[in-house]
């Protein structure tokens, strides 16, 4: 509340503009003393709903950092062995082992019913969603799509769970598609793994590469030219973080399509062993059926025959039964 003093007095009433009358006082004229009583006009708050709308805020904050995160990490694990179990049925070197998954999705699908739930285009990484998750088509769609993406990016189950971490999740990745990976974040990725990886050790004259304490343990990029011989004559060395990233981020491009040609490469083989076997199980089947033809053909004939015999006999006992006549 805030208190002001005034000296004022009644002032006559103004005149009227446009038609209104605007009464007012003159508080100088009046020679008294008045306490004028300004209230703030700001409503009270009471403190009891604040503490409940902070109380949601770290509710939800909790959720978010804990329950909602715990979640996402079970629901990505069990996508993940629905699509090792799709690879497995698609890409295992046993043809048996192929064989024996297929049955068992479509043994699963026959016993919940969900026949009628595919067309003939259905591809089968929806067929195994359904099987995991059940009637829900919308979330049986989403999840299809981001497993489906993951498939045609030849993403290794091992690797499905920091895929979709590093896309936004699966509906981001049903909505948008997938995002290609940044140069830092290639960088980051294979940084630990060539790291590690040690082909052979160089020491350079120290008038040439001048030590600098600030790059020990930090790699560096060496620009070299291959030599008929099989050697690399180093040409100069470059201590630049963003030529490292960029030479990582190469590194990255260049593994994943080896990667990608090697899996393309057991996938033809795959198919053209599955072309084979089709081939010949339709050939085996041809030739089982002209089999079973000439055996039919086969006991037909011996019928006939044993009927025709069967008929002669008889006819000639009823022909030798006749009486002979003078």
């Amino acid at each position: 509340m805030t208190n002001a003093t005034f000296v004022a007095s009644v002032a006559p009433v103004s005149a009227p503009v446009n038609g209104a009358v605007n009464p007012s006082i003159n508080l100088t004229a009046l020679n008294v003393p008045a306490n004028v009583v300004v209230s703030n006009t700001t409503p009270a708050v009471p403190s009891v709903i604040t503490g409940e709308l902070k109380s949601l805020e770290n509710a939800r904050i909790s959720w978010e950092t804990t329950e909602l995160a715990a979640s996402n990490n079970r629901l990505y694990s069990i996508l993940q062995q629905a699509y090792h179990f799709y690879l497995v049925m698609k890409q295992d070197a046993s043809k048996d082992v192929r064989k024996a998954k297929l049955a068992a999705m479509e043994a699963f699908i026959e016993e919940r019913g969900y026949t009628n739930s595919f067309g003939a285009t259905t591809h089968d990484m929806t067929r195994v969603v359904k099987c995991v998750f059940g009637v829900d088509r919308r979330r049986v769609s989403a999840y299809s799509i981001a497993l489906r993406e993951a498939l045609r990016q030849e993403v290794a189950a091992t690797d499905l769970i920091a895929f979709l971490e590093q896309n936004g999740g699966v509906e981001q990745i049903r909505t948008g598609g997938t995002k290609p990976l940044s140069a830092t974040k290639r960088a980051e990725l294979v940084k630990t793994q060539v790291s590690e990886a040690v082909i052979g050790t160089v020491k350079f004259d120290a008038l040439a590469v001048k030590a600098n304490a600030d790059w020990n343990d930090k790699q560096v990029v060496l620009v070299a030219t291959y030599l008929p011989t099989g050697e690399f004559e180093i040409n100069a060395v470059v201590k630049h973080e963003g030529a490292v990233k960029t030479a990582l981020a190469a590194y990255y491009t260049l593994a994943k399509a080896k990667e990608r040609e090697e899996a393309n490469a057991l996938k033809r083989a795959h198919t053209e062993a599955e072309e084979k076997e089709k081939a010949e199980t339709k050939t085996e089947g041809k030739m089982a059926k002209q089999v079973a033809k000439t055996i039919e053909e086969i006991s037909e004939k011996e019928r006939l025959a044993i009927t025709t015999a069967s008929f002669d006999a008889a006819f000639v006992i009823e022909a030798k039964a006749q009486p002979e006549f003078a």
